[in-house]
């Protein structure tokens, strides 16, 4: 099996990266009894066929340099020919009339040449252009790693949301459930309605077709979760709400966020890397007006190369240079040339289109997770007085001041506040986990950090 560095040693990302990747892929080795973010991540970036895709297409771009730097080094070639001929010549006679010759032969022609291109603007601009697709591809390299990192994550906290959800729902059948046994009893010893029964006994119906729904949408978010790592999985590491940082994100200020991704985003990398490469295409069209010239070294040696030098042989050796002044090409230089700056005009704008969402979006995240933190603790409280209202309200129930439809609201306001305190919680985490992809910080460090947070 080959070791880390050796099955990444083709990657296009900074050595630091790469070391980070390396390190945190020889953690596969180390057993673990459950599941987590981090060993999960890990995992996926073995097996998830959109990075490998990424990866391989990386890989197959990064040779345009190699190949256009060819076009600017010397060309070798050798060629050669060996044949058997048969001449029959036809002509006057000694005494008139006609007299015919056969000549049978054989021919070699032998030739070794060296061709070192000295002037050829169209092989230097593609040169150019091809180091901008490298950063094309090393960029989307990047962008695949953040992307790994942010499906994983909100793959992972998709299943947590999706359990925490039917713990909810299954705790809400065990009140209601306890609710109907009560109102049951109630009424078979005089002290109940019928209504307290059926009231009960629907709100339990109700939540148990909801399981149903929640079962199914909890297969679903576990498939795709698998779909990354391709195994089946082990029971996942739970987020520990006493470990979970709420805490706003680091600057403070959302303009320092959106400079930066505008500085090191990867899709912004790769688009800006386009342009470069739109620009280097100019070049490469309008050289189709430029003149070109190339350093030729010969060496030949022929023998019998026709019917006139039957028996002779040739050593031939030349130098000299070849050059070629393009004159008139029907206007495809100046189409080409209108074309290439067309192109580049679309790149352009793509990178600013591409600019203000990534903008919009850090914003977007950012607001996410600082108000996230504001709205965990409101839920939390939430949580907390929906939990004293049913306290109160059984006690109102028992001194009869309260009726079973009162303990059912209870029970489903709790159940509801719940349910959005973990929501709140997975989503501000998300929001956290995805402003940092858009900067491109989602590293290891960053997802340990985000690991440390589940028990």
């Amino acid at each position: 099996m080959k070791s880390c560095r050796e099955k990444y040693a083709r990657f296009s990302a900074p050595q630091g990266k790469l070391a980070a990747i390396c390190v945190a892929l020889s953690a596969l080795a180390m057993p673990a009894s459950a599941d987590d973010l981090i060993s999960l991540y890990r995992e996926a970036m073995l097996s998830d066929a959109t990075f490998l895709s990424i990866r391989a297409d990386m890989e197959a771009q990064r040779e345009a340099l190699p190949q256009a730097r060819a076009q600017l080094l010397p060309n070798l070639s050798f060629s050669g020919s060996k044949s058997k001929n048969t001449t029959e010549k036809t002509g006057p006679g000694m005494f008139g009339g006609k007299q015919t010759e056969e000549y049978d032969y054989d021919s070699n022609n032998y030739a070794l040449t060296l061709r070192q291109p000295l002037i050829r603007p169209y092989n230097i601009a593609a040169y150019v252009q091809a180091k901008a697709q490298v950063k094309v591809a090393d960029a989307s390299l990047e962008r695949a790693v953040q992307d790994v990192a942010v499906r994983v994550g909100g793959a992972y906290f998709d299943v947590l949301l999706a359990q925490s959800d039917l713990e909810v729902n299954k705790t809400q059948q065990e009140a209601y459930a306890a609710q109907l046994a009560y109102a049951d009893k109630a009424f078979s010893a005089g002290a109940g309605s019928r209504t307290d029964i059926d009231e009960a006994r629907s709100r339990l119906d109700l939540v148990k077709a909801q399981a149903l729904e929640l079962q199914h949408r909890l297969e679903y978010v576990q498939d795709a979760l698998k779909a990354l790592v391709n195994r089946p999985l082990t029971p996942l590491a739970l987020l520990d709400s006493k470990r979970l940082e709420l805490v706003p994100p680091t600057p403070l200020l959302v303009g320092e966020w959106i400079a930066e991704a505008e500085a090191v985003n990867p899709q912004l990398k790769a688009l800006r890397a386009n342009v470069d490469a739109a620009e280097s295409e100019i070049w490469k069209a309008r050289s189709g007006h430029l003149p070109t010239l190339d350093l030729i070294a010969q060496k030949s040696r022929s023998e019998s190369e026709n019917n006139t030098s039957i028996g002779n042989k040739y050593d031939t050796k030349m130098i000299g240079v070849q050059f070629n002044i393009p004159i008139f090409s029907g206007g495809s230089v100046n189409s080409q040339t209108r074309q290439a700056h067309a192109a580049l005009e679309k790149h352009r704008q793509q990178l600013e289109a591409a600019r203000r969402e990534i903008g919009l979006e850090v914003k977007k995240e950012f607001d996410a997770a600082t108000q996230g933190v504001h709205w965990v603790k409101a839920y939390e409280q939430a949580v907390q007085s929906a939990e004293q209202t049913l306290y109160s309200t059984r006690k109102g129930f028992q001194a009869g001041k309260r009726n079973t439809l009162d303990i059912l609201n209870a029970e489903q306001n709790l159940a509801s506040a719940r349910r959005d305190l973990n929501r709140g919680r997975y989503q501000y985490v998300m929001a956290r986990l995805t402003l940092l992809s858009l900067v491109g910080r989602l590293d290891d460090v960053e997802i340990n950090r985000f690991n440390s947070w589940l028990e």
